[in-house]
């Protein structure tokens, strides 16, 4: 007769496996606890040298741009600057570049495949007599972060100044703004030489709210607006988000509001989105500018929670810009009670979507 060995894996493989899973619950548990120097808030970084309000900024792996606008003195300012991005999420020195094509102030602006592009917006004269722009421009970004000199690229269908923009799926998104009335439309056009045609063309769904100066976020192929402005009667401002989904073709799908509201209803604010959390920050609510920022979680079946209020910014803000690069978000450039800024404040997205900073040793508490 045979005998048995005695069958001494099964137990260790149970040690191996419940050891695995106290590790993993060690680590869940210090990736959800922010770091010792972490601070809460916003972050104060070199400023850039020209005051910019109604200005558009992008990012790239390894560059912050701020572009177009209008300074102190109502004047254009057309000159392109640049930082480098820290490995800290900070920046430094600024410097100047390639110059707009035209003056233009609350445009839009993505980056995309070495690209920067600038797109609608206000151009002509400044006041009444101001003029929304259909034109789109682009510049090559070089490997030190300047720029080649811009370059005509396309015309939208529709004149839009106070846009938003969105790269979704290699298309970029021209979404709302105004051309005489509010707008609900939304255009884009393919940045991939291989789709065609590579033009301009409108979304068969339009917004169901014509909002104006809005804000705008991405997560994925899905597409949120948040606030504006409203046209006429009633409260000046929006507290409502409403959001679609892009599909293969680049058309969307009709837009929803969703059922939860901002706490305080905002215009020519900024957005942003990560990792299924939305946040909206500064803007006017028709009475003063906001410092404050809230933030949602969006479910896994679209379903955007109750807002709640995030550490404030430094500055109260309305007319500014936003971009991402990684977990930072930069907050550029605006308004605030004295005048035209050139500020820029900065935080890190941390533990369940809270915002703030790694503080130097020299401002650590």
């Amino acid at each position: 007769m045979t005998e048995v060995t005695p069958q001494r894996t099964l137990p260790a493989l149970g040690l191996l496996s419940i050891f695995g899973l106290v590790l993993l619950v060690i680590l869940s548990k210090q990736s959800n606890n922010p770091q010792e120097d972490w601070v809460e808030g916003w972050q104060e970084l070199t400023p850039f040298t020209h005051p910019r309000r109604a200005l558009a900024t992008a990012a790239t792996k390894d560059y912050l741009y701020v572009l177009g606008g209008v300074d102190a003195q109502n004047r254009y300012v057309r000159p392109v600057e640049y930082a480098r991005i820290l490995s800290d999420g900070r920046l430094g020195p600024w410097k100047q570049t390639s110059a707009l094509l035209e003056g233009r102030f609350y445009l839009a602006a993505a980056s995309h495949d070495g690209y920067l592009y600038a797109l609608g917006g206000g151009g002509g004269q400044l006041g009444d007599d101001n003029i929304p722009l259909a034109s789109v421009e682009r510049a090559k970004i070089n490997a030190d972060g300047s720029l080649q000199a811009w370059q005509h690229h396309s015309y939208l269908t529709t004149p839009r100044r106070g846009l938003t923009a969105a790269i979704i799926n290699e298309r970029l998104y021209a979404i709302g703004g105004y051309n005489g009335q509010f707008l609900k439309s939304t255009e884009f056009i393919a940045l991939d030489a291989k789709q065609q045609p590579a033009q301009w063309q409108l979304a068969a769904q339009q917004a169901q709210v014509d909002r104006y100066i809005h804000a705008s976020a991405t997560l994925g192929n899905r597409m949120y607006l948040l606030g504006g402005h409203v046209e006429k009667g009633g409260p000046v401002s929006y507290g409502d988000v409403e959001f679609s989904t892009v599909n293969a073709t680049g058309q969307l799908a009709p837009w929803r509001i969703a059922p939860t509201h901002l706490l305080t209803a905002r215009f020519i604010a900024s957005a942003f989105a990560f990792d299924d959390y939305l946040y909206i920050v500064g803007g006017h609510d028709g009475i003063r500018r906001l410092s404050s920022v809230e933030m949602a979680h969006v479910t896994a079946d679209d379903k955007i929670t109750a807002w709640t209020q995030q550490p404030e910014l430094n500055h109260q803000r309305s007319a500014t810009a936003i971009a991402i690069n990684g977990r930072y978000a930069y907050v550029a450039g605006g308004m605030d009670d004295q005048g035209v800024l050139r500020s820029v404040e900065m935080a890190q997205i941390g533990p369940h979507g809270k915002l703030g900073y790694i503080a130097q040793p020299d401002t650590a508490h």
